[in-house]
């Protein structure tokens, strides 16, 4: 867990309802194209608990925090399925675990997550209304104590595409995936080339992805918010996506 405490300081979209398969093309070239982060299916005897391999940080300086009144986050089951779901009124956790992935080779991201209620309001561009209904943080290898992070947001108010530096830190970009409640109760999938958007929103190449992280929050609107999360993947992007595919991402010098 190390690397998460280090590094947490600081497309393709489906309507449907799940129902097995990604609504999403599965590209399967040679093997070692699909990296499984993270699916909770290990976590069938931890029901209403929060996940061991995970760990959580709260306020401004992000310290690591086990008080069960911060860890929001539990795990739950539908059907069989075990995801894991965040719900609070009024709190701001962010909780992740290492992920040591390199997208020069595995450049696109994977997930599905649902929201039942957003924070009212929120808007991640405004540092006074800074919540989110549920979002993915990639946060990068880098400098002490704030690393570049791209932050995958379903927001409240801001239009689906939206990108922006966050009000929290000028070394994470915003992108909106989804907007308002208009899915709300539905499973949704994402899938995104974090790469590209790597290059386009901080320019250069990017190193290590350290940790992979959620937050569901409401400590600016102080209204309930609750989200789940489920099926975090990285896979190769198809023969047609041009990508410098070296063996290490650590080849950036990081300013």
């Amino acid at each position: 867990m190390r690397h998460f405490y280090r590094a947490l300081l600081v497309v393709c979209l489906s309507s449907s309802a799940f129902a097995g398969e990604p609504p999403v093309d599965m590209y399967t070239p040679a093997r070692d194209s699909l990296f499984v982060l993270e699916r909770f299916d290990s976590y069938a005897k931890a029901v209403g608990e929060f996940p061991k391999n995970w760990e959580g940080r709260t306020g401004w300086r992000q310290k690591r925090t086990k008080r069960p009144e911060d860890l929001y986050y539990k795990i739950e089951v539908e059907d069989g399925d075990y995801f894991l779901r965040a719900q609070t009124i009024g709190k701001a956790t962010n909780v992740g675990r290492d992920a040591r992935v390199n997208l020069r080779v595995y450049n696109l991201v994977r997930w599905r997550w649902r929201v039942h209620s957003l924070p009212l309001g929120a808007d991640e561009s405004d540092a006074e209304k800074n919540d989110s209904g549920a979002s993915v943080r990639l946060v990068f290898k880098g400098r002490w104590p704030v690393p570049k992070t791209l932050k995958y947001v379903w927001s409240t108010t801001l239009p689906k595409g939206t990108e922006t530096v966050s009000p929290s830190s000028d070394r994470t970009r915003v992108v909106v995936l989804e907007s308002g409640p208009d899915l709300a109760g539905k499973w949704v999938w994402e899938e995104v080339n974090a790469y590209e958007d790597y290059r386009r929103l901080f320019g250069g190449e990017p190193r290590l992805v350290e940790a992979i992280a959620v937050i569901t929050d409401s400590d600016n609107t102080l209204s309930p918010v609750k989200a789940d999360y489920d099926d975090f993947l990285f896979l190769i992007a198809a023969p047609d996506s041009t990508v410098n595919t070296g063996t290490e991402g650590d080849q950036e010098t990081d300013q």
